[in-house]
């Protein structure tokens, strides 16, 4: 507190002004201390920093404390000691760790005496802090109630374990003291057993991601926290350090104290930055909070990515050392069914742990101490060259990223993977993945272990050395990371080639390794952004492959790494669309000659000719069905699907429409009038169109299939008002005009025989869709498919437009209209 203030206080109290005059006293005096702390920050270190804030909040209480008692006793306030109230810290401000605006969560004990009337003191002791903008999270108990109180809650019994005395009297606190030590052995083991499910509930619902949680996430400081709790309650200590030497060895507890320090420091800063209390690095405060702590760009990187590893590092530092020392504290006995090494075990060759973990029966876990031994272990030339011998034996297996999970625990996973070093803990900002590299890797490799129904026939059906190349593939698909983004496939091939060479594979393997990780991103994007039913496209992606055995790894290498991006990120649409373009392609690369869009279509006519509800139908329905103009129509739906919309086209009078919610959001409309395609995408763009296509049919007809990436929480009724609405043409949606570049359009008129193509490459802009197709209705233009890709805020959109029409006549007018400078309603 600055010097003049106890002298403006004491003013106060001689004025006898009221509590408002001062709090506000303590208001300014509190937001002049939280505005120095950007200078106090960055002249101590993490652990004084937080000390220094402790002890801050500590002379706030005691000077409110100190206030109240002059206004009840005057001049002759008696000594602290010889009133019976005292006042403890709890939580991280009783571990002295809290930060800027972390909760201040405070215990007062009083004890009931005759002659003392202290409740009103403690009153106005919390209101006034209240009044002057501290958050208290706050306890009053008398003595004799804090065993019961203990007893309901382990939240309370928690607190109460780590309560530090800082103000008040001495002699109530050596009482507390030792009801407190009581409460350290009441119901311990149950005690404990809470605890432990506690830790690990968290810890599932909060993995490590791109956006750390670093207070209750896991190898946050909730980890260190439980650690300190257990060995509270099973050895008395007041800090984890005291058992350092004894039960927790120095150089352990270096490690993991330095790791401690980097998240206090990192959440101290994001408190300030924020100016809240904020214990998630979201992706909006990792610049700033980067800079605000000295990191630096490069030429390569940028400041935030140095921040984010050395966060990830921490992380994983304090997940492992306090799962080992939890155990080591707590069991009993070895547990059954898991890979175990002894606890105190060090200086073994790795080699000999690699052999028991291959050893060991498919699926069986790594217990922490095995983890703790990879770590300790020491890793010779002959550990490694005994680990290149045992590679195919590794990567045979289906249980493979359990043991390549365990070795980047351990932190040993860039030892044996030499080109795995500049991936480990490396942050993505694509806007896309969820997770660090090394992270994404494994979970892909997991992914292809745990694959399911035609994924996991494709899998099965591939020769063993071609199902042990695609595993390893997986684990380094992504080792280009770290430089160029734009080049990170060819750059983890050329690594992937190195490696695997001197791993003893033979030359075709190594090729065709090299081949999966530098396309390993051409199928998703052929997939999000191209017409995968033209033939061109589709002849152009498979003759990069070359052959079916390498479609069919790059298929499934594609489908584990987009479902390990996050949780839904291979969405239904997105699976359907990777699925045709590989049997497509398998097709393709089986009869090796070009297939037209009419031999297509005619041997799809052939396929319905041969169903039998087809040659059920009468003549006419028969004729209606073969009339439909669009080749597209007939490659995309099977012959069930042909004769569902067909049906419902005959029995519609004026619209119609369905709806699909698995495996995603389906619209699917016919109309036979006018129909405002633009109004309705508009009123429901909040689902997110992913996918559009619009054929016509026969009579009048015309199908809408309109695909959306999120779930439909909606009533049926509403779709039924919006598409009996949307037969209204003078219907407008108000939004503001989308801006678009011209060179962020391209058009390829010769794409094939029936359409042109028009790609859009442009910042994602609500309405745009809804804009789009008004603009094209107003024309008269027929578009046939659209495909919408999103990421990062930028959007890649695909359209296929039917000839027909007079699309070729005036294209230059379209495009000129679409990147008009001007705003309004549509």
């Amino acid at each position: 507190m600055r010097a003049d203030f106890a002298k403006k206080l004491e003013r106060l109290i001689e004025e006898k002004a009221d509590d408002f005059s001062v709090s506000r006293l303590f208001k300014e005096e509190r937001a002049e201390y939280y505005a120095s702390l950007r200078e106090r920050f960055s002249g101590a270190t993490p652990h004084q920093f937080l000390i220094q804030h402790a002890r801050m909040i500590e002379e706030f209480i005691a000077a409110f404390y100190r206030y109240v008692l002059r206004g009840m006793f005057g001049n002759y306030v008696p000594s602290l000691s010889a009133l019976p109230i005292a006042f403890f810290a709890l939580g991280s401000f009783g571990r002295e760790q809290c930060s800027p605006y972390s909760d201040i969560d405070l215990m007062i004990v009083y004890k009931d005496a005759k002659g003392y009337n202290v409740q009103p003191i403690i009153e106005r002791v919390l209101y006034l802090a209240w009044d002057a903008g501290f958050q208290l999270g706050h306890r009053v108990h008398e003595i004799g109630e804090l065993k019961e109180a203990a007893a309901q809650e382990n939240t309370i019994k928690t607190a109460m374990l780590e309560g530090r005395f800082f103000c008040g009297s001495r002699i109530l606190d050596v009482e507390v003291g030792n009801a407190l030590n009581g409460i350290r052995f009441d119901r311990r083991d149950e005690f404990i057993d809470a605890k432990m499910r506690e830790y690990h509930e968290r810890r599932t619902k909060k993995p490590i991601t791109m956006e750390p949680d670093i207070k209750e996430g896991v190898g946050g400081l909730r980890d260190a926290n439980t650690l300190f709790w257990i060995a509270r309650l099973l050895f008395g200590v007041s800090s984890t350090k005291d058992i350092v030497g004894a039960l927790i060895r120095e150089e352990d507890y270096r490690v993991f104290h330095q790791a401690l320090e980097t998240l206090f420091r990192v959440r101290s800063a994001l408190h300030i930055i924020a100016g809240r209390k904020a214990d998630t690095l979201l992706f909006q405060y990792q610049r700033e909070t980067a800079l605000f702590m000295g990191f630096a760009d490069t030429k390569r990187r940028k400041a935030e990515r140095f921040l984010l590893k050395r966060v990830l590092q921490a992380l994983k530092i304090i997940d492992r050392h306090s799962a080992y020392y939890l155990a080591k504290f707590i069991r009993r006995q070895a547990p059954s069914g898991v890979v175990c090494a002894p606890l105190e075990s060090e200086n073994e060759d790795i080699g000999g742990f690699l052999r028991k973990a291959l050893d060991a029966p498919p699926n069986t876990p790594f217990d922490i101490t095995f983890i703790m031994a990879l770590k300790r272990a020491n890793v010779s030339k002959r550990s490694k060259a005994y680990f290149k011998e045992t590679i195919r034996e590794i990567f045979q297996r289906s249980d493979s990223h359990l043991l390549i999970s365990a070795l980047d625990s351990a932190e040993v996973l860039d030892v044996l993977f030499p080109p795995l070093k500049g991936v480990i803990s490396l942050a993505q900002f694509d806007g896309y993945h969820k997770r660090p590299v090394d992270e994404h890797s494994i979970l892909t490799l997991k992914t292809l272990d745990s694959l399911f129904g035609e994924a996991k026939k494709l899998f099965d059906g591939l020769g063993a050395e071609d199902r042990m190349l695609l595993r390893l593939v997986a684990l380094m698909h992504d080792a280009g990371k770290g430089g160029s983004h734009n080049r990170h496939s060819e750059t983890g091939a050329r690594r992937f080639g190195s490696f695997a060479r001197t791993l003893g594979l033979r030359n075709d393997q190594v090729e065709r390794g090299v081949l999966l990780i530098k396309l390993h991103t051409l199928m998703a994007h052929v997939a999000r952004t191209e017409d995968i039913y033209s033939d061109r496209v589709v002849y152009a992606f498979a003759s990069a492959i070359a052959s079916v055995t390498a479609l069919t790894m790059l298929y499934i290498l594609t489908v584990c790494d987009i479902s390990s991006v996050a949780e839904n990120a291979l969405t239904p649409l997105m699976s359907s669309l990777l699925r045709d373009l590989y049997f497509r392609s398998v097709e393709a690369l089986e009869k090796r000659e070009q297939i037209s869009e009419a031999t297509a279509r005619a041997r799809k006519e052939r396929q319905l000719l041969a169903y039998d509800r087809f040659t059920a139908l009468d003549t006419h329905e028969k004729r209606q069905i073969l009339s439909i103009d669009s080749a597209l129509f007939f490659l995309k739906f099977k012959p069930a699907e042909i004769l569902e919309f067909s049906a419902k086209a005959r029995a519609t009078d004026r619209v119609s429409f369905s709806v699909s919610l698995e495996p995603s959001f389906t619209l699917d409309v016919i109309s036979k009038v006018p129909f405002n395609l633009g109004w309705l995408l508009g009123r429901l763009a909040r689902f997110d169109l992913g996918a559009m296509d619009i054929f016509r049919l026969f009579d009048g007809a015309k199908l809408f299939r309109m695909q959306f990436r999120r779930r439909f929480d909606e009533s049926a009724a509403l779709l039924s008002d919006l598409v009996e609405k949307s037969l209204d043409m003078n219907r407008t949606m108000e939004y503001k005009r989308p801006t678009i570049k011209k060179k962020e359009i391209e058009i390829d008129c010769d794409h094939s025989p029936t359409y042109a193509r028009m790609s859009l490459q442009t910042a994602d802009q609500q309405g745009l869709m809804a804009f789009f197709i008004d603009l094209f209705d107003r024309r008269g233009i027929d578009i046939a498919t659209a495909k919408i890709d999103t990421i990062r805020h930028r959007t890649n959109n695909m359209f296929l437009i039917e000839k027909s029409n007079g699309f070729l006549a005036v294209k230059e007018e379209i495009i000129g209209e679409l990147t008009k400078v001007t705003r309004g309603g549509v």
